[in-house]
């Protein structure tokens, strides 16, 4: 079968690779329609690896953000059956009782988790940029008549998700969301859908804070076009009663402290790379502020796949491109590009 295969950095070819099968009674064969490119997938394309940390060491398929069609089930698989549809999680824990994050039920933290596509372990987790995938029962979610390019937006949706549940309570406040990457406009819509009152996102590209009004957002401001809008939510300790931190950026998250009111709260969804880490926790110090870390997702899952079947979120303004995966390069290098928002992949 064909697949998405990152050999090393700026080497992603399109070739010929064995297919899986299943080797556990609870795993699940499925026929790929449509994945979405990540910012990791774009940091293994460009740098070979992840920081210092991860690195690739061998060919690896790509992708972590798709659906498919059901096309074969193991011996003890309930609840789904040969040409279901599922958007899949990209997680796979061990799900065994001497782990002590699956016994406890905290299942993103598992020591022997097995994440779709990433190089963290050695041999590799392939990837679903493949024609064919094998996963864990758990790590589908069998959805009716929804169209692929939506079904791609789960994985990004349920770490928006994440980000939002993080904050607590939502419901009536004034919530700020700091980048309208991907992840952020997803965190705005999440916000505006879970009960927030007004959703204000900043960022310094105006075309995709454009895209956060479709999203559902009330208010945007270019920060590099209008900084004395910043300053003046930054007056009297702060405007917002709680914010998502989704640039992974330093200063950024500074300025994200310091437009939050006293003792509210800060989901840090961005991941910081190596020197882009805040260096003023003054703000953090001194206003009794809650700092939540944001990492993948786990019960999120459902309740995201949910708003996309339902129709409560609409992910399609952040579609920029989808591409044949055959011209996987030519996705990547959109996506690469500053011009682009999600950029997928479809087979």
């Amino acid at each position: 079968m064909k697949a998405c295969v990152l050999h090393k950095k700026e080497d992603l070819r399109f070739e010929d690779i064995a297919e899986p099968q299943i080797t556990e009674d609870h795993e699940v064969k499925v026929k790929i329609q449509a994945g979405g490119i990540c910012g990791s997938d774009q940091h293994y394309y460009l740098e070979g690896g992840i920081g210092s940390a991860i690195v690739v060491r061998e060919p690896i398929v790509i992708g972590h953000e798709g659906c498919g069609i059901v096309e074969e089930v193991g011996a003890k698989v309930q609840g789904i059956k040969k040409g279901d549809m599922v958007i899949l999680r990209p997680a796979r824990p061990c799900f065994r009782d001497d782990c002590y994050y699956c016994a406890h039920q905290m299942y993103s933290y598992c020591e022997n988790m097995r994440h779709l596509g990433s190089a963290a372990t050695f041999p590799h987790v392939q990837g679903l940029f493949a024609e064919k995938v094998v996963v864990h029962e758990a790590q589908c979610r069998v959805v009716q008549n929804m169209k692929p390019e939506i079904g791609a937006f789960a994985e990004p949706l349920g770490v928006a998700y994440n980000g939002v549940h993080s904050l607590g309570e939502v419901i009536g406040k004034n919530v700020l969301v700091m980048g309208a990457g991907p992840i952020g406009l997803l965190c705005a819509a999440s916000a505006k859908v879970l009960g927030a009152d007004r959703v204000t996102v900043v960022d310094i590209r105006q075309k995709p804070l454009e895209i956060a009004l479709e999203m559902g957002a009330d208010e945007i401001c270019n920060s590099k076009d209008n900084p004395e809008q910043i300053k003046k939510w930054c007056e009297h300790k702060g405007h917002f009663d709680c914010a998502l931190e989704a640039t992974g950026n330093g200063f950024a998250c500074v300025q994200t402290m310091q437009m939050v009111r006293p003792e509210g709260t800060v989901s840090q969804v961005g991941m910081f790379g190596t020197g882009h880490q805040p260096t003023d926790l003054g703000p953090f110090a001194t206003k009794g502020l809650k700092w939540n870390a944001v990492f993948r997702f786990y019960e999120e899952f459902g309740p995201a796949v949910n708003a996309l079947e339902k129709g409560l979120i609409n992910p399609l303004p952040l579609l920029s491109a989808s591409f044949p995966a055959s011209e996987c390069v030519e996705a990547m290098k959109a996506a690469i590009s500053p011009d682009t928002c999600k950029v997928q992949v479809h087979f």
